[in-house]
């Protein structure tokens, strides 16, 4: 059940708080002082545009905010690509507490090491994926709308809004289930793809109920915890040293938060849907003992 799932979670994280903590504090860390660096940037060009609104044309505007947007893609794929070994490294724990293993933070990274572009590949896989399930779906009335033909194309744009979001939602739970998948069977992207659907085919509102809940549970903790910096930060209308450093601080603490609550949830859905199928206990000894014959 659902409740189940967010009590194996809290439990996960108090088997090895201080892994857990590491590895999100590690990620915050690095969200919080990219957003930092962004907003850093973002004041210093703003600063550079014309009082004069009308003098500020198209090559102004990027001639004046193009280093905060290169800033801003280089440390986002930062963050994003720790987030996602932070996730996978996350499964890792929580796939050696479930047989009743500790896992320190050396061994969580000796175990995602060798995994890590395999891992960072699959992910953009997925996000292409959901992305073309956004996308494709409205073509077809963008195109009518660019002909010309408004009833038309304001129809299926509509409609194709309507298949975009079923698609959407549908491939984003199919390939939930990918990072477990990969880390803990030490799979190939396409084959932790394939895992993923696989494992979540028979159980799609399951998985979806599960996930979704637990989510917004995860985001919904993790804002209450942000929240005081967040009002901080958010006080007055310019941006000075004190609230940007509070709004990074915000980030810091929602990551620290959400980020093992979620994964955990996602993590658990996995083990119990390869419980529920397959012997599970051999594929994570497995992993377990050949960290350990590292560490010996």
């Amino acid at each position: 059940s659902v409740g189940e799932m967010i009590a194996g979670t809290i439990d996960y994280v108090r088997r090895d708080p201080k892994t857990v903590i590491a590895i999100s504090a590690i990620v915050g860390f690095v969200a919080a002082a990219a957003q930092l660096v962004v907003m850093a940037f973002g004041v210093e060009d703003a600063a550079q545009l014309p009082a004069d609104p009308s003098a500020v044309t198209p090559e102004v505007l990027w001639s004046a905010l193009s280093g905060v947007i290169v800033t801003a893609l280089v440390t986002s794929a930062l963050a994003g690509v720790l987030q996602v070994l932070g996730t996978g490294m996350l499964a890792h724990v929580m796939g050696r507490s479930v047989i009743g293993q500790h896992t320190s933070i050396g061994q969580a990274w000796r175990l995602i090491k060798p995994q890590a572009l395999r891992l960072i590949g699959a992910t953009i896989l997925v996000s292409v994926i959901v992305a073309l399930a956004l996308v494709l779906p409205l073509l077809p009335g963008a195109l009518l709308l660019g002909a010309g033909a408004s009833s038309a194309g304001g129809l299926a744009l509509f409609a194709g809004g309507l298949v975009a979001l079923v698609l959407s939602v549908w491939a984003s739970i199919g390939l939930v289930l990918t990072t477990p998948a990969l880390a803990l069977e030490d799979a190939g992207a396409l084959h932790a793809l394939k895992r993923s659907w696989h494992l979540v085919k028979g159980a799609f509102w399951r998985t979806l109920g599960i996930v979704l809940l637990g989510t917004i549970v995860g985001q919904a903790i993790g804002s209450v915890a942000a929240a005081p910096f967040s009002l901080i930060g958010g006080v007055g209308a310019e941006l000075t040293t004190v609230s940007v450093f509070a709004l990074a601080m915000a980030g810091l603490v929602s990551v620290l938060v959400a980020l093992p609550f979620v994964a955990g949830v996602i993590t658990l859905v996995y083990i119990d849907r390869r419980i529920r199928t397959e012997n599970l206990a051999a594929v994570l000894l497995a992993s377990s003992q050949s960290v350990e014959d590292e560490t010996a």
